[in-house]
């Protein structure tokens, strides 16, 4: 569980990153955008660029979160399966143990109604079933 702990922590710095990068490249364009203004006419940006940069950005980082989601229902199922299998061990353990209590449990009623009927025999003079 912790490889898959480290790939979930893995991924989201690299989205942190993509993110990151996107929004320094943003903020560069806009600087270098109003510098250009401030200092005579200039070309505006290709604006077919960043709009090409932006959905690259954003496919990269669904790309990401699809895999992420593909982890995390990988390790739900490992866990479930876990779980599972687990729980059927002790369900069938304790089945077991439930049946030797109970044969333990007749054995020791069968042992002290057979006392018993010895103790009650010598002092009525017959024994019991007679």
């Amino acid at each position: 569980m912790t490889t898959l702990t480290d790939q979930f922590v893995d991924i989201a710095k690299r989205s942190q990153g993509a993110v990151t990068t996107a929004a320094h490249s943003w903020a560069e364009t806009v600087q270098a955008f109003t510098g250009n203004l401030t200092s005579g006419p200039t070309e505006l940006p290709d604006a077919q660029a960043y709009i090409d940069t932006y959905f690259d950005f954003v496919a990269n980082v669904l790309a990401n979160q699809r895999e992420i989601a593909h982890q995390w229902v990988t390790a739900a199922r490992k866990a479930t399966e876990v779980v599972t299998e687990q729980t059927s061990r002790a369900t069938e353990s304790f089945a077991a143990h439930g049946v030797q209590t109970a044969d333990a449990v007749a054995e020791s009623t069968a042992e002290a109604t057979r006392v018993a009927s010895q103790k009650a025999a010598p002092s009525t003079g017959r024994s019991i079933g007679n």
